[in-house]
This record gives structure tokens, C-alpha cells and sequence, in this order.
């Protein structure tokens, strides 16, 4: 069987980016009708940036790092994202971060979320504390390095474990699927095969089987090495700003 050195889909699942696109919703006001009667309407007004980041947060205590489009790449990541090269680093690490995409008309005067963004020089993305403190600014076209190095400065002040570290220990994880997940569907198709032409009680066929279920039980092993690494265990709110005061601090 060739070697085929493609990411398969369990890795491809775990590559994916969440993204969150939060929508400001206020509560319905009167306006005032041409006829002199009031319609219902939303009003449209920038936020006050400590309530903008309230909105797009939530309760998430997580890091935050929010890209806004623009006209070249609307509908793509082109903004974190490298057109040419790996970008895995870059994917496992928004996984500990809770991540924000806003509209190309972000900047507009009256958009909600206009004061995220500074008024002159607003940035194409950043990376930020929950509260909105520790602010990194990048224009879209950093590289990957500056990026990582953002990343993992802030990634180092609000969690307790070395997202470095996790990393490449994901990486070696997604490698060990892939390698399941090529045996599994070579596996299954000689399975079908196997029963169309020897049929179900066939000695062959159960040991296709034997191998497909070692296989599962491989993966949950994997499963359980993975989901100890994605446990960097978020910091407490205190600690976290202890923690800030420090680097500040030197």
C-alpha cells in the first residue's frame, strides 16, 4: 500500500478552526416615523469598549483572539493563517484561546463592536487577556514566528501547563491518527470484500475484525493522551493577574 503522507480526517477534525461571530443584539427602541407614528427598531451605536468585550466574551475566561475581515480576505483565515506555509502550529495553539471573527464592517462609526479597534491604525487581529488587558496587536501580515511568540506569551500567563510542549505532543497524536485511521479504512475494505467472497463465519473475516477492533481500542489510547495535553488547566482569575504583573515586572 503507497504511503500516503495527507492528513486523514480524525486530524483534519482536530485541525479545524471554532470560531465564535458574536452579534450584538440590544434591546428594540421607538423611533420616530416620517408619518409621526414610531416604528420598533434596533439601535445601531458603537459600544464602549469595556462593554464590546463583555459582549464577545461571554463567560469565556479564556484568552481572546479576534480578527477582523477586510475586503481581500473576507471569507478566509488569510489573516492568521499562512497561504503557503503549515499552519498546524498555528491551529493547535487558537485551541486554547477563544477565538473571534468580526465583519469587514467592523469599522464602520456605528458598528457595536467599532471600539475594539483603535481609531487610527486599527489592527487586523489581536490577542488579548479575557478582561481585554495585555493587548497584542498584528497587522495580517506577521509571521509565523512573531505570531507564535505572541501566542505563547500570552498562553504563558493565563494557563498553568507549556502549550509548547503540548503541541508537539498533538502533533505526534494527529501522526498516530492518521496512521489508525489509513489502517482502519484498508482494514474495512478488505472486510467487505472478504464477506462478499468467503462470507460472515468465514475464518478471515474474523480476524479483520480482531484487527479493526485493536484498532478502536489504539485510538481511545490516543483519545485519552490527547485530551490530557489539551488540559493546560486555564489559570484563576487571580492567579492569571498575578501572573501578568510579573512579566510586566520582569
Amino acid at each position: 500500500m503507497p504511503m500516503d503522507f495527507r492528513r486523514q480526517q480524525t486530524a483534519k477534525d482536530r485541525l479545524a478552526l471554532d470560531w465564535h461571530f458574536p452579534v450584538y443584539a440590544p434591546d428594540l427602541v421607538e423611533q420616530p416615523a416620517d408619518d409621526g407614528k414610531t416604528n420598533s427598531g434596533r439601535a445601531s451605536v458603537a459600544l464602549p469598549r469595556e462593554k464590546a468585550l463583555l459582549e464577545i466574551k461571554g463567560k469565556d475566561h479564556r484568552p481572546l483572539l479576534v480578527v477582523r475581515e477586510c475586503g481581500f480576505c473576507k471569507g478566509t483565515d488569510d489573516a492568521l493563517l499562512s497561504r503557503r506555509l503549515n499552519n498546524e502550529k498555528t491551529l493547535l495553539l487558537t485551541k486554547w484561546f477563544h477565538c473571534v471573527k468580526l465583519p469587514n464592517h467592523v469599522l464602520t462609526a456605528e458598528h457595536p463592536f467599532r471600539n475594539l479597534f483603535a481609531a487610527e491604525h486599527p489592527p487586523h487581529l489581536f490577542l488579548c487577556r479575557h478582561d481585554g488587558s495585555e493587548v497584542m496587536n498584528l497587522d495580517g501580515q506577521q509571521t509565523q514566528a512573531q505570531l507564535w511568540a505572541a501566542m505563547e506569551e500570552l498562553l504563558a500567563r493565563e494557563y498553568e501547563g507549556d502549550a509548547k510542549q503540548a503541541v508537539r505532543g498533538i502533533l505526534r497524536c494527529l501522526n498516530e491518527y492518521d496512521t489508525l485511521d489509513s489502517l482502519e479504512a484498508e482494514f474495512r475494505v478488505r472486510l467487505e470484500e472478504t464477506l462478499d467472497k468467503d462470507g460472515a463465519k468465514s475464518p478471515k473475516v474474523r480476524a479483520l475484525q480482531r484487527k479493526i477492533d485493536a484498532i478502536a481500542k489504539d485510538r481511545a489510547d490516543v483519545e485519552a493522551r490527547e485530551h490530557e495535553l489539551l488540559d493546560l488547566r486555564l489559570r484563576p482569575l487571580k492567579a492569571a493577574d498575578d501572573q501578568a504583573v510579573g512579566v510586566r515586572g520582569g
